[in-house]
């Protein structure tokens, strides 16, 4: 009795330090944050420089000009959103297919496929670039929105090795049902197959739409004409010394955050639940 209250103690005492620990760490990961926001209502330069901690004036002036001056905000949030929401979901169709097509199928070539779908994960794809960027220009899709979409097409390693532990664990027993009472592939697929993986596919989607919502190099090499929110932020810190203030650019990342911030808080609980490995359940 005696060894296990000193266990208990010993056990409590643990989980309080780390309690501390990450209490600490989350602190220094808010802070930055509460900075920048502090900051971004400040009115230029001058008072950023003079105290960054408090306030001696307060202007909303940096986030009316991001909407009415030359940063056509408007226009970059606008191609942010068409690409954040077309390419996590085009890249999750085809993952999904392609998962689909390697877990319930039997076919001879079936392990080489496998192994050219997760090679993404294992292998650098940056010194295809300039390749990707002639081919963009011959096709004619260089400095649009379909040229980034169509890149996506490809299958994410990482996406489709988690939608393929989903398929290779659901009983065929299901698509056999929906076979004998009509039901297509297609049908089979989108109806039976893929509602039994919607918490992997909510969470990569979320997960794939923070990614191209923060993505800079790709819109700022394949479309040049059409700047995103990450491009503009590089814009406007290229150009403090030219007119913009630092508290203008902590305005543009803090309205860069606030959808991410609201999208992961709507679906924490579906991107723990799957990295607990509670993806299979509906």
């Amino acid at each position: 009795m005696k060894k296990s209250r000193l266990e208990k103690k010993e056990n409590a005492g643990i989980m309080n330090v780390l309690f501390v620990l990450f209490i600490i760490y989350g602190a220094t990961l808010l802070l930055p944050l509460v900075w920048m926001l502090i900051n971004s209502f400040k009115p230029d330069n001058n008072e950023f420089f003079y105290d960054q901690w408090k306030f001696t004036s307060f202007t909303l002036e940096n986030y009316k000009l991001l909407f009415t001056g030359e940063n056509n905000i408007l226009g970059m949030l606008a191609n942010t959103l068409i690409l954040s929401l077309t390419i996590p979901t085009v890249s999750a169709f085809f993952s999904l297919c392609a998962a689909h097509a390697v877990a319930s199928f039997q076919y001879k070539l079936r392990n080489v496929v496998y192994f050219i779908f997760i090679m993404p994960m294992f292998v650098s794809v940056a010194g295809t670039t300039p390749y990707v960027y002639k081919l963009l220009n011959d096709l004619g899709l260089f400095d649009k929105h379909i040229g980034l979409i169509i890149m996506s097409c490809g299958v994410s390693g990482f996406g489709f090795l988690m939608y393929y532990s989903v398929f290779r664990n659901i009983s065929h027993t299901y698509v056999e049902a929906a076979m004998i009472d009509g039901a297509g592939y297609w049908r089979t697929f989108l109806q039976i197959l893929v509602p039994q993986a919607k918490n992997m596919v909510v969470a990569q989607w979320v997960m794939g739409f923070i990614g191209t919502w923060n993505d800079f190099s790709g819109p700022y090499l394949f479309m040049p004409s059409h700047p995103t929110l990450g491009v503009g932020v590089k814009e406007i810190s290229d150009k403090i010394d030219l007119g913009h203030s630092y508290p203008e650019l902590f305005a543009t990342i803090i309205i860069m955050l606030i959808p991410i911030i609201i999208l992961f808080f709507a679906f924490q609980k579906k991107i723990m639940t799957v990295s607990l490995g509670g993806g299979i359940k509906g």
